[in-house]
């Protein structure tokens, strides 16, 4: 069983391991933002070092047979199978991933994006805020959200079709 989880410092075990290298790396590698390590079943089987600019939210989880990673402004998943991996550019800055049972949510300052099972990009449903998207829960296939427009606070209410990311219209 894959588990994985950002980490302050690499321990010996997990400095044997060949780091990838994602998001804004730079020409001399340098310090990265985030380290993650993935086990499998308690044994560091993976090291990903994470670059890009410092402050924003992140997130690491474990979804289907990928690993996803949330940072600066991009969502990267590598294959837990072939350790091949990509990235998907985001509209602002990442916020949260919402793992469901088919799809994946990723918000961002702005969008949400639906990937499927294979990692690949569904659909975008964008100016949904302009500092934050959340999303408070998903039922009947509705996603019901919101975004925020008039910071601190000013949220506003979304409701989407899972299957395509359209506006559903009050009754």
């Amino acid at each position: 069983m894959y588990t994985c989880r950002f980490v302050q410092t690499i321990e010996d075990a997990a400095l044997r391991l060949d780091a990838m290298h994602l998001g804004d790396v730079p020409r001399g590698l340098g310090t990265p933002s985030h380290y993650c390590l993935v086990e499998k079943n308690g044994d560091p089987v993976m090291r990903i070092d994470v670059y890009g600019e410092t402050g924003g939210f992140a997130d690491v989880q474990i979804w289907h047979n990928w690993l996803v990673i949330g940072f600066a402004e991009m969502v990267h998943f590598v294959s837990l199978e072939t350790r091949q991996h990509h990235s998907h550019p985001l509209s602002g800055y990442f916020g949260h991933l919402y793992p469901l049972q088919e799809t994946l949510l990723v918000a961002s300052a702005s969008d949400l994006l639906c990937f499927d099972a294979q990692a690949q990009l569904q659909w975008i449903a964008e100016h949904l805020g302009i500092d934050g998207v959340v999303i408070i829960r998903v039922a009947d296939n509705i996603i019901y959200g919101e975004g925020e427009w008039d910071p601190p606070g000013g949220w506003r209410s979304f409701k989407l079709a899972l299957c395509n990311g359209h506006i559903v219209a009050e009754q």
